[in-house]
């Protein structure tokens, strides 16, 4: 239990220094780009990308439940996305929140593939190394 808890504080962590990279490398290149083409770039390449790498990283040190550690992980970057939003109306808010929950199928879909791959590879091994021992 407590292991699952420092996960989600390290995916948490780890999604807002994302954000704060991703901040970093579009003021770099806010010279080049309209404000619209670089709302587009935050909305649709940098937020799936910080998810799906924060999927990887819980799928990579998680034991089990791999999906839903990484969705707790990225509840509190989800509310500051949600709440940074200029939506007034329900409407508003249902069509803002479509990415996000994109986004969140990305990151436990990122996780459950990384850890699927990790379990595997672990059970691999250690079934070679039990072949070995019975054939000398």
């Amino acid at each position: 239990m407590l292991r699952k808890i420092l996960l989600v504080i390290v995916a948490i962590v780890f999604s807002f220094a994302l954000t704060l990279l991703s901040g970093y490398v579009l003021y770099t290149i806010s010279d080049r780009y309209s404000e619209m083409q670089l709302s587009l770039m935050i909305r649709y390449i940098f937020n799936p990308v910080i998810a799906m790498l924060v999927g990887v990283l819980v799928g990579l040190l998680s034991k089990n439940h791999p999906a839903l550690i990484s969705i707790a992980g990225l509840m509190p970057w989800v509310l500051m996305l949600h709440s940074s939003s200029t939506c007034r109306s329900l409407g508003e808010n249902f069509t803002w929140s479509i990415p996000i929950l994109i986004n969140l199928a990305f990151a436990a879909g990122c996780a459950l593939l990384v850890w699927h791959f990790k379990s595997a590879h672990k059970v691999h091994r250690n079934a070679g190394t039990d072949i070995g021992t019975l054939y000398p």
